[in-house]
């Protein structure tokens, strides 16, 4: 009996897996009529959501933190598409880019989606090599940019009955070592998202995270600039943390900042196609793992034992201190 009951419910969950694969492939109706808001066009996801979006006839609010990003955007999409200049730290740019929004919004219209997709990496060092600036500025993006976008646009969304979509990271499930600014940032976008998701239950918002791998962006800067930063950040460090981590170590470190190159995937349709989905499939998902990196690698060993993952995820290479207390 128990066994027939197993196999039922395995049934049951197979069936509806079948089912919701199909109907994600449909999408909703009237996209061309469905406004969407998307932060960080500079360049990256981004810009190439941007893109997607317009030649599929979707109207698009593209905000891009400079002047020189928008004009260049621009140039690669029709008239549909609209930019703004927004600093998602910026209170006042915030508000500037509702009143835009609200401007060229048909009337009685809202939000169909907000798309919080600007951010920020920061030097990949250990903490204490992370001024004080450095760690706010991250927050500043990734976290709080991220926040009080979604306050002051859910009225706009929460209009038309529409969809949050966060990009987040592969980190959430995978706590790298010398990644702590950005990986607070990125879980408690997460955890941000979460919540929206219970706070949103009978409203009719929907909220989707987007957890890309690594990926070829302007977020991941020219790896001389990497080395540079992270030789300014020794530098800086008290004499004591100079000592503990040790010249060794930081020539180790900015070696293997040379091989960043090669795992970075190239093709950021992965990306896109996946928050096109988000934003207008009849089922969408609840989270979105983009990258083979990602869905092959990080994501399975995240599902290994808490110990495995701490050794697998430790610092390379260790500091001097460590290395040389193991050899004596």
């Amino acid at each position: 009996m128990c066994c027939l009951l197993f196999l039922f419910i395995i049934f049951l969950y197979i069936s509806y897996k079948i089912y919701e694969f199909h109907k994600g492939k449909t999408c909703i109706d009237s996209i061309n009529n469905r406004y969407v808001l998307i932060t960080g066009c500079d360049s990256g996801f981004g810009n190439a959501l941007a893109r997607l979006l317009d030649k599929q006839g979707v109207p698009v609010f593209a905000a891009c933190l400079t002047e020189k990003g928008g004009t260049e955007l621009k140039k690669h999409t029709s008239s549909r598409l609209r930019v703004l200049q927004l600093d998602v730290t910026d209170q006042i740019s915030i508000r500037n880019a509702v009143e835009f929004v609200k401007l060229h919004l048909p009337e009685s219209s809202g939000l169909w989606g907000l798309v919080n997709n600007a951010g920020l990496q920061v030097l990949h060092a250990p903490l204490e090599f992370h001024s004080p600036e450095a760690v706010e500025k991250c927050l500043s993006v990734n976290l709080f940019g991220s926040i009080n976008m979604t306050r002051s646009f859910l009225p706009l969304v929460r209009k038309e009955k529409g969809r949050l979509v966060y990009v987040t990271s592969e980190c959430v499930f995978r706590e790298q070592a010398c990644r702590v600014p950005y990986v607070i940032s990125k879980v408690g976008v997460e955890s941000m998202a979460e919540c929206l998701r219970r706070e949103l239950y009978d409203v009719g918002v929907t909220i989707h995270t987007i957890q890309p791998g690594a990926f070829k962006t302007s977020i991941i800067v020219d790896i001389n600039e990497m080395k540079a930063t992270l030789q300014r950040a020794y530098e800086a460090a008290d004499e004591e943390v100079q000592e503990f981590y040790g010249k060794q170590w930081l020539k180790k470190t900015k070696e293997s900042m040379d091989g960043i190159p090669n795992v970075q995937c190239k093709d950021l349709s992965l990306v896109t196609t996946a928050i096109y989905h988000a934003l207008f499939s009849v089922m969408p998902k609840k989270r979105y793992r983009c990258g083979p990196d990602c869905i092959y690698h990080f994501y399975p060993v995240s599902l290994l034992p808490q110990w495995f993952n701490t050794w697998y995820w430790s610092m390379t290479p260790p500091p001097d201190a460590i290395t040389k207390g193991l050899k004596k």
